[in-house]
């Protein structure tokens, strides 16, 4: 991982670590899984936190899905509250 000073929690004032984790993202009606994100993480709190680098890349992993072909696909049981 990157020794990105992500500073401190703006919910808590916990000082943030950087994890890899999964982000789900919805882009025209689809659910998408983006693993191993780079994000900083709150260990007292959990709030999350994304670097603008990491935020460009999801966007473009984003417009450039349907060109590619996806690692794995999922099917998600989906249940109403």
């Amino acid at each position: 991982m990157m020794d990105y000073d992500y500073g401190k929690c703006h919910v808590c004032g916990n000082w943030m670590e950087e994890r890899l984790t999964d982000q789900s993202l919805q882009d025209e009606g689809e659910w998408v899984l983006i693993r191993s994100v780079p994000t900083g993480v709150c260990s007292r709190c959990g709030e999350q936190v994304f670097r603008g680098q990491v935020l460009e890349r999801l966007e473009r992993i984003l417009q450039e899905r349907k060109l590619r072909k996806p690692e794995v696909r999922i099917e998600v049981p989906v249940f109403a509250f």
